[in-house]
């Protein structure tokens, strides 16, 4: 079962517009046990270029497509802050990772 890595990154001054719009979008798209565990649900840190939120959820088998959708779609509520930025990256576990080239963890 895959990670999710959500990364955003916005302008200090939007400091209390992101705050707004987090909070509608937990209220609108609250964490989905069906579809992922919450392992970071959101790590804040203050950068030279503003401030910068981590979140990671572990995908459940067979569910990655439609988790994708569900994070994409929650995003999508930052569109209209200006200078707010955010990515999706999709990582493997070691073990996916290594069962791609025909190998697996010891033991």
């Amino acid at each position: 079962m895959p990670y999710i890595i959500v990364t955003s990154l916005y302008p200090s001054d939007k400091t209390t517009e992101v705050a707004e719009r987090y909070l509608e979008a937990i209220s609108k798209y609250p964490p989905n046990e069906n579809l992922a565990t919450q392992l970071v649900p959101a790590a804040v840190k203050g950068t030279h270029q503003g401030l910068q939120v981590l979140a990671i959820e572990e995908i459940k088998k067979g569910k990655l497509e439609e988790a994708y959708i569900y994070f994409v779609s929650m995003m999508a509520m930052f569109h209209s802050i200006q200078g707010f930025e955010y990515k999706i990256d999709i990582y493997l576990k070691v073990e996916e990772a290594l069962g791609v080239i025909g190998m697996s963890l010891p033991g």
